[in-house]
Formats: C-alpha cells, structure tokens, sequence
C-alpha cells in the first residue's frame, strides 16, 4: 500500500509556522516535506504498555492509529481523545489525541519483521507513519526493541514531588507481583524502586492495588543533592515514565522545616504522661484519637490494680512470720 498523502500548500498550519517558527516546530513535532505540509503530531510517550501522543493532518481524514511488525497488527485505537493544547495552538478542530493499549505478551514473529506506527483514515487509503516527537531518528529502534523484550504490557506514571516524596505507580495488567523501575539521574548508577505500595484505583485499571511507589529524597545517596532526576521501566533508561514537570531533588543540607528538638526526660510510666494531660486537651480531637485515648485509659488502669496488688503483695512479704508457741506452753497454758 502505497503511503502518499496529499499535499496542501497554504493551510492553516502553514501559515501558524510562519508566525510561531521553530519553537513551535520544537513543542509540536510538526513535520515538513518538500511538497509541503504533511502532518503534525506524533508520539508523545512510548510505554512498554502503552503508545500516546496525537496526530492531525489537513485534508486527510485520519481514524485511528495502528501499530505493525511486519504484516502483522499489534495493536489499535482511534483517534478520538481531547487535546485542547493541540487544538489551540494549531487552531483545530476535533479531538486528536491517541493512547493505545499494548499487549503483555505476542506470538513468535520473525525478527526480520520491523515495526510501523501508523495513523490510518477509515478506509486505509490514507495514512502517515509516526514518529517520537523528542526523537524521530530512534522510533523503530525503540519500537522494535520493546517489542521484543520482557517488559512489554507495563504502564506507570511519575506524579512529581508530593508531600515531600516523588510519588507515582507502575504495573502490568494482571500481573500479581509488583513491579520494579529505575531511578535515573545523569551521572548517577541507576537505582532500583519497587512499586509495592497501596494506591487508590489501582484495580479500576486493571493493575495491582500495590503498584504505587514514594521515594524520599532525604534517604537516596549523598551524590544524588540536587540533580534532576527522572523514573524508567528498564534500567538503561531508555523507556520513562511520563512526568508532568521536571523534577530536581533538593540539596543534602537538610529536610527543610526540621529542627532539633531538645532532649526531653523519657518517661517513667503511663500514669506521668496522663497527669500532665487535661481532659479539656481531647476536647475537639477526631473520634478515631479519642477512641484511642480511651483504650489506653483503661489500659492505664489495669496496671495501677496491677501495680497495688503487686505494692499489698510486696508489704505481707515484708512482715514478719508468727511463731508458734512452743508444745508445753499450749499444754500447761501461760505462766503467771
């Protein structure tokens, strides 16, 4: 099938090129040939699991995109996902976005099959192969070495530095045990992070409910401070996790907003630490801490009856014992 597309001297994305020039070249992954426009878009993130990005062509009527080895269909999806940045900025109409699905596992294919992404109008007549935005020259390299290589079908996403921890998650679809990825840093040996911690709507995806991770700056090598970090699927770090926005750790001069406290006496017992306590203190505190604060009063309780009995225990032993009187004082009674 032959792979032209018409051309279309004139269009609208032309005429944005020569107002926005290379930058937006740069951001959008806009593509030219001699003849012309002939589509933008392409690949934003390869995944092991999954392939998203978006694509628009003028005058071509693209339906959806499908990924090929050779003959063979590896997957599918339609081009139907909301992109309201593409649109504004390229003036567009429609919804251009794509995330398609990849499987965990294909059939033997013969390694001479080499793969294609590409974005196909309804009846096939029509197409354009896709490329990697960030790096076009690449795409069937990575493409085919995902393809044959263990970690195909993982899915995950860095969601950045919350409550002080890079946090995000990682799996396969069915998958039981969990998942490791790659810290990544440049200069820096990779680092191992298992994604083994409980994550809300894990299973609504399919995916474990322990795929999530949290990696705290503070506790990585001292040679990390400072530098900007990423997360991978595969240690080489050619495969990411998508990000929403760079990610620079902190340096190692501190957690910010940690003082050193003063030593404070360590306490003897339960009954100092409810002595120094008001019960004015509970008022206002979630039922959860006061249902807490309850058990350890009775609790506390327990060990003062514990603790008398043992002190009344304690004092009998300390008397001294009765002495008997002796046989013949009992026989002839007490002596005037």
């Amino acid at each position: 099938m032959a792979e032209t597309v018409p051309t279309c001297g004139g269009s609208v994305l032309s005429n944005i090129l020569n107002k926005r020039g290379r930058r937006l070249k740069r951001i959008f992954g806009l593509r030219h040939e001699r003849a012309g426009a002939v589509h933008s878009g392409g690949i934003e993130h390869l995944m092991p699991g999954r392939i998203s990005g978006w694509v628009v062509a003028q005058g071509i009527p693209l339906h959806d995109v499908r990924l090929l080895l050779g003959a063979h269909l590896v997957a599918r999806a339609e081009i139907d996902q909301d992109r309201p940045d593409v649109c504004e900025a390229l003036g567009w109409q429609g919804k251009p976005g794509f995330s398609m699905a990849l499987p965990t596992q294909l059939p033997p294919i013969s390694p001479l099959e080499l793969p294609r992404l590409l974005a196909v109008s309804v009846d096939g007549s029509q197409q354009v192969e896709l490329a990697l935005m960030q790096q076009p020259k690449q795409t069937r390299k990575l493409l085919e070495t995902l393809l044959r290589s263990d970690l195909l079908g993982l899915e995950g996403h860095c969601d950045g530095i919350q409550q002080g921890a890079i946090r995000g998650w990682a799996g396969r679809r069915g998958q039981a045990e969990p998942t490791q990825i790659w810290l990544q840093a440049s200069g820096q040996e990779a680092l191992a992070i298992p994604c083994n911690q409980w994550r809300e709507g894990m299973q609504g995806m399919g995916l474990p409910p322990r795929s999530g991770f949290s990696i705290d700056p503070y506790e990585l090598p001292p040679g990390w401070g400072g530098r900007q970090v990423w997360l991978s699927f595969d240690r080489p770090g050619e495969f990411r996790l998508p990000q929403v926005e760079s990610i620079t750790l902190p340096s190692r001069a501190g957690r910010p907003g940690l003082e050193m406290a003063p030593a404070k006496p360590a306490l003897t017992s339960l009954r100092t630490v409810y002595a120094q306590t008001e019960p004015s203190q509970l008022e206002g505190l979630p039922e959860d801490l006061r249902s807490h604060w309850q058990a350890l009063e009775s609790f506390k309780r327990y060990l003062d009856g514990l603790e008398q009995e043992l002190d009344r225990r304690d004092q009998i032993s300390r008397q001294p014992p009765k002495q008997k009187a002796k046989w013949w004082s009992r026989l002839l009674g007490p002596v005037g």
